[in-house]
């Protein structure tokens, strides 16, 4: 019994370490204006603390942003869909997509080392 116990305190302690260090922020198509890559009116950006970076929308779930996250995604390590399935198509660029680099760059500013002075 005791055995149990500890066992479970040691996955909360775990889950909760790992919850803390990922860093979720809430981006808005207002914000971005025409720069606005997705089909969705707002999207959240996470870095993960293996500084996989996601995009994240209640209707499509989870999306890589970067090749960490697609890794992970092709090994069926996380739960998720390409990025493309929610990117715009660029009206200035006909047969291509939005650029994500603006979403890239924010979502790396979330993966700052909390451990760094």
């Amino acid at each position: 019994m005791m055995k149990k116990r500890s066992l479970v305190v040691v996955v909360v302690l775990l889950a909760a370490q790992y919850a803390s260090a990922m860093e979720i922020i809430t981006l808005s198509k207002f914000q971005y204006g025409k720069r606005w890559a997705f089909t969705k009116e707002e999207m959240q950006l996470m870095c993960r603390p293996d500084h996989a970076l996601c995009a994240l929308n209640m209707s499509t779930l989870m999306q890589p942003l970067n090749e960490k996250a697609e890794q992970q995604r092709k090994a069926g390590h996380v739960h998720a869909q390409p990025i493309e399935v929610i990117l715009l198509d660029d009206p200035d660029r006909p047969g291509q997509k939005m650029s994500i680099a603006p979403f890239i760059e924010r979502a790396q500013q979330l993966c700052v080392d909390k451990t760094t002075p």
